[in-house]
């Protein structure tokens, strides 16, 4: 058995300026209004405080779990979860923005898992993975093109 990494990824590009994008990525409370894969979301976004995450893998099936916030400089947010040693069971959750243009940017949603245990979580989970990352870049995509952005960075301001 190998330690190599697989990585479930989904990727789109939004109509949207990369700030307004930002703005909803770290507007944990309000992934239950756009994001069906990660509807719920509790962190700081401090890199090492805990993030708890509720997931949606298959139907109204949720599974929660705590996992370390890794990253949160701008336009990248990563969290990862250990299961025993990183030899058994490593994963880093990674959300990228990056700009095209003043008015649309690319998101990449991703998470390397490596480990002993990789094969099993890939084969009992990885169907659902890649639909959930689907779902929640085609989320992210729909909630910045229909402006939802704008409306927090209004909230933040009054």
């Amino acid at each position: 058995m190998t330690l190599t990494a697989h990585c479930v990824r989904a990727a789109v590009e939004i109509d949207a300026p990369i700030d307004r994008i930002w703005r909803i990525l770290t507007d944990i409370e309000g992934y239950g209004d756009w994001n069906p894969f990660t509807p719920q979301v509790k962190t700081t976004l401090a890199i090492g405080d805990p993030i708890h995450l509720t997931v949606r893998l298959v139907g109204d099936f949720n599974l929660e779990w705590v996992e370390t916030v890794t990253r949160n400089a701008p336009y990248t947010l990563g969290w990862e979860m250990k299961l025993g040693t990183r030899t058994l069971l490593h994963a880093e959750r990674l959300q990228v923005l990056t700009a095209i243009d003043d008015r649309r940017t690319h998101y990449v949603t991703e998470d390397c898992l490596k480990g002993w245990l990789r094969p099993i979580v890939i084969r009992l989970f990885g169907g659902a993975m890649e639909r959930g990352f689907l779902d929640c870049a085609l989320g992210l995509k729909n909630a910045a093109e229909r402006g939802l952005g704008e409306v927090i960075e209004r909230k933040e301001e009054g």
